[in-house]
């Protein structure tokens, strides 16, 4: 919302982004006499415990709040929810408690994990947050969790070891690679050393693998790269432009550019029309297929979680306009009688 604010100047946006950073806020735990104070209440699939993976990346939003308002009491707070949320760090590992169960007031790690613990490093919140305050121990923790995520890589460029599943179901998620090894670029930036540009150049040529011949990505492939037929995933087409237009800044390296035309492409067709039918699906792109249930026309499943990454995407494409194909060609049916 702050990036359509951006490039629009239109205000209405930056009053929603504004609201929506205020529901954040009423959603972190402000009582110094409790022992949850500073809390972030980012549940994700229950009303009992607390992702910390999705608290860090919550984060980013506040502080762009932060540049586009001049207010840093947005910072101040998400300060406050990192100091809470990293209390669950284990510096010996160089990992985060997967989850912090609210009513018994501790950190937990999830009975199916074969770790002690998860890395955090999505968005490299914790970095932002380090340049934001002047704060190094945000720093160190992200460091410490990126040199873990190197020794834990498994397949290259993706991680099957850390949830949403357990190692033995053999299922990486899409997104794996984008929350854990887009961030490697930061850890370079941050150290200089090349392990970790290395692991982001890895982590761009497992999505560069993972694309079907239309820009569509699988959301659950197997390590053997086998995939379900209706389980696509189209925030996968908007991250890989996002990582691959970002390598190819800094690398320079053409093998990108066919791969971002055609996950644009994908993203491209994905998007509903503004004058679809139903008024509360237009302009939104369905993340999958809905399996087929006996009906004409199953439909798809519309998710927050495409258009985010789409919006992302193209503003990402709108700072490297070289990257942009003059045309964008419909996609096409292999067999089409």
């Amino acid at each position: 919302v702050l990036i359509a604010h951006r490039h629009s100047a239109d205000t209405t946006y930056l009053d929603a982004a504004r609201a929506m950073g205020e529901y954040v806020l009423r959603n972190i735990v402000t009582d110094p006499s409790d022992p949850n104070d500073g809390l972030l209440l980012a549940y994700e699939g229950d009303n009992v415990t607390v992702n910390n993976q999705t608290a860090f990346e919550t984060l980013p939003g506040l502080y762009d709040l932060a540049e586009a308002t001049g207010d840093q009491e947005w910072i101040a707070q998400a300060r406050r929810a990192a100091d809470f949320a990293i209390g669950g760090f284990n510096p010996a590992e160089g990992l985060i408690a997967d989850h912090y169960h609210v009513n018994n007031r501790s950190f937990i790690i999830d009975p199916d994990n074969v770790l002690p613990g998860r890395i955090a490093l999505d968005d490299a919140a914790l970095a932002t947050l380090s340049d934001l305050t002047g704060d190094p121990r945000y720093r160190d923790v992200f460091l410490a969790m990126a040199d873990r995520a190197l020794r834990d890589e498994d397949p290259a460029g993706t991680w099957v070891v850390y949830p949403p599943w357990h190692r033995d179901t053999g299922r990486l998620h899409i997104r794996a690679s984008w929350w854990w090894g887009y961030p490697m670029l930061t850890a370079h930036d941050l150290t200089g050393e090349q392990r970790f540009m290395d692991a982001a150049i890895r982590a761009g040529d497992w999505f560069l693998s993972q694309q079907h011949l239309d820009g569509g990505f699988p959301y659950a492939p197997l390590v053997s790269g086998n995939h379900g037929s209706f389980a696509l995933a189209t925030s996968g087409s908007a991250v890989s432009i996002i990582i691959w237009a970002t390598l190819f800044r800094r690398t320079s390296d053409e093998r990108y550019r066919e791969p971002i035309r055609r996950s644009l492409r994908f993203l491209t067709a994905a998007q509903l029309s503004v004058d679809a039918d139903d008024p509360n699906v237009r302009g939104a792109l369905w993340e999958t297929l809905n399996v087929p249930d006996g009906t004409v026309a199953p439909g798809y499943r519309v998710r927050d979680i495409a258009p985010i990454f789409a919006v992302r995407a193209a503003d990402t494409l709108l700072s490297h306009p070289e990257l942009i194909p003059d045309e964008i060609e419909p996609l096409s049916n292999a067999m089409p009688w």
